[in-house]
């Protein structure tokens, strides 16, 4: 959870509720962050593993750690073990857009492999 709040926003995250506040379609917390981080994306990717009603082919999910600080469990991932054509990121809201980075992206170099 990225626990931060607005400047002047008086919340304790141990111990205060998130605050949500409804602005159109968008669920979003009042003076603080949603907390959430990717947790929609991996209950999403969660909900398809356990369904037996949501056609799909193959399919393969890869969740790491550490990606505020760095992408440190994504970059001790192993080279070559997917097999998947596609990559689907779920820890981003913007539509059409592939997202490789975080917090911590500054510290993560980018390679592909031959």
């Amino acid at each position: 959870m990225v626990c931060e709040k607005n400047e002047g926003t008086v919340h304790d995250f141990d111990t205060d509720p998130i605050k949500i506040v409804r602005e159109g379609d968008w669920l979003k917390a009042d003076g603080t962050t949603l907390g959430a981080d990717n947790g929609v994306g991996i209950a999403a990717a969660l909900a398809v593993m356990d369904s037996k009603h949501i056609a799909h082919g193959p399919l393969e999910f890869v969740f790491t750690v550490d990606e505020e600080t760095g992408l440190t469990g994504a970059a001790e991932f192993p080279s070559g073990m997917l097999k998947s054509k596609y990559y689907l990121n779920l820890d981003t809201e913007e539509t059409a857009m592939l997202c490789i980075g975080c917090a911590g992206g500054i510290k993560t170099t980018g390679r592909t492999q031959s």
